[in-house]
């Protein structure tokens, strides 16, 4: 992966309170303080207006952390690598599957070879997930691999690339959404139901599902690293009881459903989200 310089737009806040207690044993270390990235003119990511709750916050700046983005993942990003993310998801979402190279150069209008170096440098910056052979299999929040996370949005099931991708899916596109996954420990189905443009919670079956945020970033790669601990689970006991066994003394925060769906928004919503110029999605 190639290193990029900071960003001189990063900003610190104060850390936020403590976690919920059902994650205490788990966080240790201090909290990271809550900092965001001017992703466009007038955009900037994460969305921190979105995020209310002390655990929610606290997960999305240990995430941020974690992964570098302010160093190197959405910041400097080129007009053209700009242009060819949105319309990778936006075609992603239309179509339930990934896009091929030359659907996306028809739908932003640049020449096939911009397109592939776009690609390329997007892969680097790990927005895009990339195969051996060059085509995108990955998108977040979309993923073309079996994660067993399931969003219905517009009439099209697409599968999300882990817990906080699922939840995140309806308020990047102002779209209520139905969620289908499963708990990590029993194989409980777990569903969930957003509203008010996937913004808000309207339904959580079972009422006890919570979200673990696990804290694992390997080799510049979220979707074979972290989203595979970003996971639902049918209650705190079944969490604890995973967390007893494989994965025991890794960190992470324990999340409700509302809390993980803050996560989910503030991260999710700016990415399509238009700059002040009034400068649209890649698709407009």
């Amino acid at each position: 992966m190639h290193k990029q310089n900071p960003v001189s737009g990063l900003v610190d806040k104060a850390p936020r309170t403590k976690a919920p207690e059902c994650c205490e044993p788990a966080m240790r270390s201090e909290v990271p303080g809550e900092r965001s990235v001017l992703l466009r003119p007038g955009v900037t990511i994460p969305d921190w207006s979105v995020v209310e709750d002390a655990s929610a916050r606290m997960t999305l700046s240990a995430i941020f952390e974690l992964t570098g983005v302010g160093r190197r993942k959405w910041s400097r990003l080129g007009e053209a690598e700009d242009r060819v993310w949105r319309s990778v998801i936006e075609l992603f979402a239309e179509f339930g599957r990934a896009p091929l190279s030359a659907e996306i150069a028809e739908a932003t209008r640049l020449p096939h070879d911009v397109v592939a170096d776009a690609l390329t440098k997007l892969g680097a910056r790990d927005v895009v997930v990339l195969d051996d052979a060059g085509r995108i299999v990955g998108a977040y929040p979309f993923t073309e691999w079996p994660s067993g996370h399931r969003v219905r949005l517009r009439g099209t099931t697409l599968t999300a690339m882990c817990a906080i991708d699922a939840l995140g899916v309806g308020a990047m596109f102002s779209t209520d959404t139905d969620i289908e996954s499963s708990c990590r420990y029993c194989g409980t189905a777990i569903r969930v139901n957003t509203r008010a443009a996937g913004t808000v919670l309207a339904n959580t079956e079972p009422t006890t599902a919570i979200v673990w945020a696990g804290l694992h970033y390997a080799g510049g790669c979220s979707a074979t690293s972290l989203c595979t601990v970003l996971a639902f689970f049918c209650s705190e006991e079944h969490l604890a009881a995973w967390r007893a066994g494989a994965s025991a003394g890794r960190s992470g925060h324990c999340l409700s459903m509302n809390e993980a769906l803050q996560v989910g928004k503030a991260i999710f919503m700016p990415i399509l989200r238009a700059t002040a110029e009034g400068h649209g999605t890649a698709l407009a």
